[in-house]
C-alpha cells in the first residue's frame, strides 16, 4: 500500500468536485432543453419571448401550444405593460371591498393574453384593455352608487380570470374558478366569456350545470343561449338579431340599398360565423340570389391562407355580371382578423367598376385607415351592423341611449379614459355585462344578507320593467327571453358604413332595437 501525499489528497478532491460541477451542469442543461419542448415561450409587451408563467410562479392551468397562464391573476406586473394599468386599479378596488363585511365575488372571465404570432387571437391587446376599462367603470360605479340597484346592498369584487387567447375549456380552469367562492363571500356570477368560441360553450356548460348565472358581454353566436345552457345571460345582440337588423334596414330602404346578396363564410369550427351564415340563410333569404362561398379562415393554431379569397372573388364577379340578378352585395360571415385579406383581393378584382356593399354583424368590426382607403380603391363599401356607436352617441344623435351619458361621465370624466377607446364598442359590452350581473345580484339581496348564486339566477327573469338596466348601450330587460335566448331587449343595434363609395346609409337611419 502506498501513502497519498497531501498534495494528491488535495489533488483528488478538487477532480471530484469538477467532475460534480460538470455533472451538475448537465443536469441543468437537460432539464432546460426539455422545459424549452415542453413548454414553449409566450409572448412579451415588446413581441420578444420570455420565460413563460408556468416556471415563473403560474399557480393556474398552462395553455397547450402557447404557454399562457389561465386562471385567476390577483398580480398585475403578470400581464402585458398595456393593461396592468387598468387591472391594478380592479385589483385595488378588490382589497377596498375585502375591508367590508358584506360582499360577494363575481368573476371576470376573458382574455388576458394574446398569443405568439403569427398565430390568432381572440382578442387584440387592445379590445382586452377596453374590455377592463370598461369593467371597472362599471366596478367603480357599482361600490359608489345606486346606479344598478341598492347600494347598501353588499359590495362586489371583480375576480379577473385570464381565460387565454383562444379561450380553450379546461375543467381545472373551470373547478379553479368555483373555489374563488366561499360561504361568507360566494362566487355569484361569472361575467365577460370572451368571444363566441367552441370553448366559450363548452363553459357555458360547465357553469350552467354548476347553476351559476353567466353575462356575455360580446358572445353572439346563437348557440350560446339561456334554451342550451340555463344561467346563460347577455348583453350582446345575438347574430339572429344582427340578421333581423340587416333585414330591417333593406325592408325599409329599398329604393336606394343594394337588393341582390351572397353569402361568403368561414368554414371553420367557429360558433359566431357558422350561425351568423345560418341566421342570413334563414332571416335574409329574400335577398340572397346565389349559393354560398366558403373560406376557411384563420384560427388561434393557424393563419389563414394569403390568397384564401382568390377564387371567391372570381365567382363574385361572374355574380356580379350576371345577366338577370346582378350580384350588389356580400353578406360576410367571418372574423374582423380575415376581411383585410378578403378587401385586398376585391381591389384586384375584374369587376371594380361596379360597387360592392359588404354587410356584417358584430362588437368591434373595425379597420384601419390604410384598410378603409384600400375599401374606397376596391370600390366597396362596409355597413357595419354593430352593438355600440359611441362616436354617434358623444354627439349626442338620434337613438343615444338613455344610459350613456352616465357612463361616458365616469368614463371620460372620471376614469380619464380616452373617449376614442370607445370606438369598437368592447369597453361599453363589458360595463354592462358587469352592470346586468350586478342588478340581479342587488334584486336577490332585498331580502337577505347575502345573495347565493341560485338566488342571483332566479332574479334574472325579474331584470324588466321596474328593474331595467340603465346601460351604456340600451335600457336592458331581460324578462323576456331569460328563458329562451337568455339577451337582452332593449339593445341599440347601431348602422355604421365603412368606405366613401357605393349607395349611402341614409342619415336619419334610426337604430334596430332587440325585442
Amino acid at each position: 500500500m502506498f501513502r497519498r501525499t497531501g498534495a494528491e489528497a488535495e489533488a483528488n478532491r478538487l477532480r471530484l468536485a469538477l467532475a460534480g460541477l460538470i455533472a451538475l451542469a448537465l443536469i441543468v442543461s437537460v432539464g432546460y432543453i426539455v422545459w424549452r419542448i415542453v413548454v414553449p415561450p409566450v409572448p412579451r409587451e415588446d413581441g420578444r419571448t420570455s420565460s413563460t408563467p408556468a416556471v415563473d410562479g403560474c399557480e393556474g392551468v398552462v395553455a397547450a401550444g402557447t404557454g399562457e397562464c389561465l386562471g385567476p391573476v390577483t398580480d398585475e406586473s403578470r400581464l402585458d405593460g398595456s393593461i396592468r394599468d387598468v387591472a391594478g386599479k380592479i385589483l385595488a378596488m378588490n382589497r377596498e371591498v375585502a375591508g367590508q363585511p358584506r360582499y360577494v365575488r363575481v368573476a371576470l372571465l376573458t382574455p388576458l393574453s394574446i398569443a405568439p404570432p403569427p398565430a390568432e387571437s381572440a382578442m387584440s391587446l387592445d379590445q382586452v384593455r377596453f374590455s377592463l376599462q370598461g369593467a371597472y367603470v362599471a366596478l367603480r360605479r357599482v361600490n359608489a352608487s345606486a346606479a344598478f340597484g341598492d347600494k347598501n346592498a353588499p359590495a362586489v369584487q371583480l375576480l379577473l380570470v385570464n381565460q387565454g387567447s383562444g379561450q380553450p375549456f379546461e375543467t381545472s380552469l373551470v373547478e379553479r374558478i368555483v373555489r374563488l367562492g366561499d360561504a361568507e363571500h360566494p362566487l355569484v356570477a361569472v361575467v365577460g366569456l370572451g368571444s363566441s368560441k367552441p370553448g366559450t360553450e363548452q363553459m357555458a356548460e360547465a357553469f350552467s350545470t354548476r347553476g351559476i348565472p353567466m353575462v356575455g358581454a360580446v358572445t353572439s353566436a346563437t348557440t350560446l343561449s339561456a334554451a342550451r345552457f340555463s344561467t346563460f345571460h347577455s348583453v350582446s345582440p345575438s347574430n339572429s338579431d344582427y340578421a333581423n337588423a340587416m333585414r330591417d334596414l333593406l325592408d325599409k330602404n329599398a329604393r336606394t340599398l343594394p337588393r341582390n346578396g351572397i353569402v361568403v363564410r368561414d368554414a371553420n369550427n367557429d360558433p359566431y360565423s357558422q350561425t351568423l351564415a345560418d341566421t342570413y340563410k334563414d332571416v335574409l333569404k329574400d335577398y340572397i340570389k346565389f349559393s354560398p362561398q366558403n373560406f376557411h379562415g384563420g384560427t388561434e393554431r393557424n393563419p389563414g391562407a394569403p390568397r384564401a379569397f382568390d377564387g371567391i372573388v372570381r365567382s363574385l364577379c361572374t355574380a356580379v355580371n350576371h345577366k338577370t340578378k346582378n350580384l350588389q352585395m356580400v353578406f360576410f360571415a367571418g372574423r374582423v382578423a380575415d376581411f383585410p385579406s378578403f378587401a385586398e383581393m376585391l381591389k384586384e378584382r375584374t369587376c371594380d367598376d361596379e360597387p360592392l356593399t359588404v354587410l356584417v354583424g358584430a362588437t368591434g368590426f373595425q379597420l384601419s385607415k390604410q384598410q378603409e382607403a384600400m375599401l374606397d380603391e376596391a370600390n366597396v363599401s362596409v355597413i357595419w351592423v354593430s352593438s355600440a356607436d359611441a362616436p354617434a352617441w358623444i354627439e349626442k344623435k338620434n337613438g343615444t341611449p338613455t344610459g350613456f351619458a352616465d357612463f361616458l361621465r365616469v368614463y371620460r370624466d372620471e376614469a380619464k379614459y380616452p373617449a376614442d377607446t370607445l370606438n369598437d364598442g368592447y369597453a361599453l359590452m363589458y360595463h354592462d355585462a358587469v352592470a346586468s350581473a350586478v342588478r340581479a345580484i342587488r334584486m336577490a339581496a332585498e331580502r337577505v344578507n347575502i345573495p347565493t348564486a341560485e338566488g342571483v339566477q332566479t332574479q334574472f327573469g325579474n331584470v324588466a320593467l321596474a328593474y331595467e338596466v340603465s346601460g351604456a348601450t340600451g335600457t336592458l330587460s331581460f324578462g323576456e327571453r331569460a328563458d329562451i335566448d337568455g339577451r337582452a331587449t332593449g339593445k341599440a343595434v347601431m348602422y355604421r358604413q365603412i368606405g366613401s363609395k357605393g349607395p349611402r346609409l341614409p342619415a336619419d337611419t334610426q337604430p334596430y332595437l332587440t325585442r
